[in-house]
């Protein structure tokens, strides 16, 4: 169990953390300021001091400076699988196959003091004939659990338990764990030492789950993964079930394939991780959430996700995320063998999964190369431990040999997930609607980050990304060196001085830099554009002077930001243009590289357009539809579902493309290209597979683009997207993260009342899907808006019209209608 983060921890690692020199990390404990580091290497060197230590097995470093303690020394003999926080101040128990410690030469699992490694004589752990594997403190006892048949002489077989202040051998745990998960006893298949490898203890002391190499516990099925009560005078097995770890997977390979488990802060759920291979439909190579609350025999998970073929070796559960790591390339991805299927997302390594669906979140470190894998992970109340055998975070970006820290701070906050419930607000696109002059269609903060508005209007929106729905690729960006400036009276009171601390410039002719705005035809606007010379490379006339082109008419001949008004001095450009339908800006090379540092484009001409309106509904009443905005070229027509979570748009168009743009219900954000499973950072990147194949970190589109043109209506809510298709009599749903913005791989359908899969009504959807209060509503052909209850299972009673034209003269007839937040 991990302590719980209020945010997601940030992908840049800290520096204050020392290199290992060899193996691999197994475990991580942090005890006071100090963090302790168990695993198979010998040596480590300071980060920037480059003192090497002889620390074979376990040391400790400064968690402030990353300095490696020299004074802590216990001389272990063997490898370490387990740390924990020992049960006195300034102590730590240490599990593993080790057979002595300093004069010692007791057990496999000792108490050893923070100061100086040596042994606490107080505590002195009963013998075990085997490797100590994973160690656990509830109450006064210590569950402990390894590849052992006896504990001080007595039979137990991979589970016991010893009292944390002695060590004396403590008889409330006797389970006793049987039977190879794969090895048959005989023949091929791989076959290794049965107990558990892995366990974990309720915040509470009340429960433990336990994975390892068996199929039986106390003689019950209860293959690789058992849930224990430990609240009786004895640990007991508890009513909880699963056939799900049963498969075979990878037999020749691995006698079992459960890696890793953790439970929630709360103590509600826990997440198994495994390895095994690629098996369509098992949990092999795959993280799985499983529910504390579901008793019984046959139990399913309440989510799985699914690496295509690649190791999971380690979870840590947070509450605001799921962290998992291996050798994984990518997750969302359970349909392809070791490729990117569709879904798959870029996550080489490393990455955070939402908790209440298994779906990737945005944070994406990543380790190139990956080697065996991230094999540790470790939540302290300030951010993450990894341990590995690699030496990099990021491709190849930051050296952190063998062990990285992820601190909070610097981290973000995921969204809420908040969606509109009656009453509030309804929205309709693809309507007529009025718009004033001096309407601003796009502002762009060129080369630079988002920037809030000074006029409380659109913000200028970042441009830092490589690709950009609106421009070509080819181009950078490009912060200035701080230094004064001033502005010409050209500059409008709108623009923020902000926009002219970054730009975007074009080092190459092939092709120009180019932007496209979509502008409605025959709309009448002015094009703004902003420089700034602010370095002393171009700070003569002369020295960068390019054309621009709008619409393929020149409309800028041998521009010079210097000749036209000076050195450090902030001028705009305007002109006026009838839109064709699309705004082509286009910069072309003259001396030295084209560069501008914002673009913003303003409607000059009053009149109407394809926009967006809105009505209020409590459920039964609908109010008058007003215009809202949106009049920027977008065709609505073309919408295909369109839902609001957290103040950002997500919608579907019939060219089977994803956008997000944010709305506050007021105003509208510049459209984005939304296609999450293109990473910028990876695409292109080669992996470094060991079996020699050629193949690249790139991602792949979820199938749900390509139902795109047969979408008619959306909604998000708790987790899931839900959507009707034009032909199916069916309410279909995938997972979806606010965060990320991927949508799952698979794709579920809703029922109807008990087993009646018929929902005929939905096929007649005319484009309005929503979700309140335990009901959902559709709109028909006819105008009418239908709801009917819905449990989150089965749709159940009648439907009934509460809207339409027959009944209050509303028609609800619209594409992707979304409700307000």
């Amino acid at each position: 169990m991990q302590p719980p983060h209020d945010r997601v921890v940030s992908a840049v690692p800290s520096t204050a953390t020392p290199n290992i020199n060899d193996g691999t990390v197994n475990a991580i404990v942090k005890v006071d300021n100090k963090v302790f580091v168990g695993g198979t290497f010998t040596g480590v060197t300071d980060r920037g001091t480059g003192t090497v230590h002889n620390k074979p097995f376990l040391f400790a470093f400064d968690a402030t400076t990353g300095l490696v303690d020299p004074t802590f020394a216990p001389n272990i003999n063997d490898e370490v699988l387990s740390l924990q926080p020992g049960s006195q101040p300034g102590t730590i128990f240490v599990g593993g196959r080790f057979t002595g410690v300093l004069a010692g030469g007791w057990s496999r699992l000792v108490l050893l003091d923070t100061t100086d490694g040596s042994v606490v004589q107080s505590f002195k752990a009963a013998a075990f004939n085997g490797a100590v594997n994973s160690i656990k403190q509830f109450g006064d006892r210590v569950l402990v659990g390894g590849f052992f048949t006896t504990a001080a002489g007595n039979v137990r077989n991979g589970l016991a338990t010893v009292n944390a202040t002695t060590g004396a051998f403590d008889p409330f745990v006797n389970i006793s764990l049987t039977g190879h998960h794969n090895y048959p006893g005989s023949g091929t298949g791989a076959s290794s030492a049965v107990g558990a490898t892995e366990l974990d203890i309720t915040p509470d002391g009340t429960k433990a789950v336990v994975l390892g190499n068996f199929k039986q516990a106390n003689g019950g099925d209860y293959d690789q993964v058992v849930t224990l009560d430990l609240t009786g005078a004895a640990a007991a097995i508890r009513n909880w079930h699963t056939n799900r770890f049963d498969d075979a997977c990878s037999y020749g390979v691995f006698d079992k394939w459960v890696r890793d488990v953790d439970i929630a802060p709360d103590g509600s759920y826990f997440v198994v991780v495994s390895t095994g291979g690629f098996v369509a439909g098992s949990l092999c190579d795959a993280a799985s959430r499983w529910e504390f609350s579901a008793t019984g025999t046959s139990l399913q998970p309440t989510w799985v996700a699914s690496t295509g073929g690649d190791t999971l070796l380690s979870v840590a559960v947070t509450g605001t995320a799921v962290y998992v790591g291996g050798h994984q390339r990518w997750m969302n991805n359970p349909d392809v063998k070791d490729a990117a299927g569709q879904g798959a997302v870029t996550r080489p390594g490393l990455a955070a999964l939402e908790p209440r669906n298994g779906i990737p979140m945005s944070w994406n470190p990543g380790r190139n190369p990956r080697g065996v894998g991230t094999s540790a992970l470790y939540a302290t109340e300030d951010g993450l431990y990894v341990g590995s055998d690699t030496d990099y975070i990021g491709n190849y970006e930051h050296m952190r040999g063998k062990i990285a820290y992820f601190p909070l701070a610097g981290g973000t906050t995921p969204p809420a997930g908040v969606v509109g419930d009656l009453p509030t607000e309804v929205f309709f696109p693809n309507n007529s609607v009025s718009v004033p002059a001096n309407d601003v269609l796009y502002r762009v903060n060129a080369g630079g980050p988002e920037l809030a508005a000074t006029d409380g209007d659109l913000v200028w929106a970042a441009d830092t990304a490589a690709t950009s729905v609106y421009r070509n690729s080819g181009s950078n960006p490009n912060t200035i060196v701080s230094n004064t400036f001033t502005t010409h009276a050209s500059v409008p009171a709108t623009t923020p001085l902000a926009v002219f601390d970054d730009r975007r410039f074009d080092p190459s002719a092939a092709p120009e830099m180019m932007w496209n705005f979509p502008v409605a035809a025959g709309t009448q606007v002015e094009v703004r554009l902003s420089f700034v010379s602010r370095d002393w490379n171009y700070s003569a006339a002369g020295q960068r002077v390019f054309d621009i082109k709008i619409d393929g008419v020149l409309r800028a001949d041998n521009y010079d930001t210097v000749a036209q008004v000076g050195y450090k001095v902030a001028h705009t450009l305007k002109f006026p243009v009838t839109s064709d339908g699309t705004v082509n800006i286009e910069f072309i090379h003259g001396l030295l590289n084209p560069a501008v540092d914002a673009i913003e484009i303003v409607r000059t001409s009053a009149g109407t357009g394809s926009g967006v309106a809105k009505r209020s509904f409590n459920g039964t009443a609908a109010g008058a539809l007003t215009a809202v905005g949106g009049v920027d070229g977008t065709v609505w027509a073309n919408l295909r579902g369109a839902f609001l979570v957290d103040n950002t748009l997500y919608y579907g168009m019939s060219d089977s493309n994803m956008y997000k743009r944010s709305f506050d219900g007021v105003n509208f954000g510049p459209a984005i290209l939304h296609n999450p499973h293109s990473d910028p950072r990876w695409d292109g990147v080669l992996v470094d597979e060991r079996q020699g194949t050629v193949m690249t970190y790139n991602g792949k589109k979820t199938a749900f683009y390509t139902e795109l043109p047969n979408i008619r209506s959306m909604f998000y809510s708790n987790g899931r997207l839900y959507y009707v298709m034009t032909g199916y009599n069916t309410l279909f749903w995938r997972y979806f993260s606010p965060d990320s913005g991927v949508i799952g791989a698979q794709r579920w359908q809703q029922n109807g009342t008990g087993t009646s899969t018929s929902l005929e009504w939905l096929a007649a959807n005319s484009g309005t899907l929503f979700l309140s209060g335990g009901y959902v509503y559709w709109s028909r052909t006819d105008g009418r808006l239908v709801k009917r209850q819905f449990d989150g299972t089965y749709f159940v009673g009648a439907a009934t019209a509460v809207s339409g034209p027959a009944i209050d003269s509303v028609s609800w007839v619209t594409p992707g209608a979304f409700l307000r937040g």
